[in-house]
């Protein structure tokens, strides 16, 4: 009788310690978090890889997997029911793994019709928390036909003709600019060493003025040396007479 009261309070005690580890977990909410890149690009008739991560905390069951597209003012699912690694519609495939945190899109054969903005959403469908149900901010894909491959083409070798030519024209007044410095030089150090055109004509003149004075007090002494010659001349034939 004794072993069967202390069996009943054990059982009770057991219950009680349950009911709070029950009531412990179950206060803790799912909480996911989805991280999407904000830009993506693709080319037509290729193929592409949207990422998708997310994290979660208290979340024990398998996360379900959506992914939607945005454009024109119309919302497409993508994947019926759940994405997988399956093929569903035909090119939307999920190349990552849910049970790692990893959401991934593959898209096959891409038209024009796939521009849009992409939304990945994870949900754990077990748990009843609000935050166990979560979408990324989204992915903008943009696609790129081989008109626009042509157009950048064209961009990149225009600017490349635009570069080069301004290199050219760089270069050129660098070297004219080169050559007067130099002939500048040039005209400096012949300045320096020879005289100029006015200080030789200067000094031509300087040396006919010397020239001429000197031919003038030259022909005057030659005049009174003449008179003087003369007088002696007149006084020795008054002499005579």
């Amino acid at each position: 009788m004794e072993l069967t009261r202390r069996l009943t309070e054990v059982f009770f005690l057991y219950l009680q310690v349950s009911n709070f580890y029950i009531a412990g977990f179950a206060s803790k909410d799912c909480t996911v978090t989805v991280n999407q890149e904000p830009f993506i690009e693709g080319h037509l008739t290729e193929n592409v890889t949207i990422n998708c991560t997310f994290t979660h905390a208290n979340c024990f069951n398998t996360p379900k997997v959506l992914w939607f597209r945005i454009n024109t003012n119309q919302t497409t699912n993508l994947c019926s029911g759940a994405c997988s690694s399956e093929s569903s519609n035909g090119r939307f495939t999920l190349s990552g793994t849910s049970s790692g945190g990893n959401a991934a899109l593959r898209i096959q054969q891409l038209t024009k019709a796939d521009n849009g903005m992409y939304y990945c959403g994870v949900a754990f469908q077990k748990s009843p928390s609000i935050k166990s149900k979560q979408m990324g901010n989204g992915t903008m894909l943009v696609l790129k036909g081989p008109t626009d491959i042509g157009s950048d083409l064209l961009l990149q070798s225009t600017l490349i003709l635009i570069l080069t030519l301004y290199t050219i024209c760089i270069t050129i007044l660098l070297a004219q600019t080169i050559r007067l410095m130099q002939q500048a030089n040039s005209n400096h150090n012949h300045s320096r060493n020879d005289p100029n055109e006015e200080q030789k004509s200067r000094a031509f003149k300087d040396l006919a003025l010397e020239f001429n004075k000197k031919y003038r007090n030259k022909k005057q002494e030659t005049e009174q040396e003449a008179q003087l010659q003369c007088a002696q001349y007149d006084d020795s034939i008054y002499q005579n007479a």
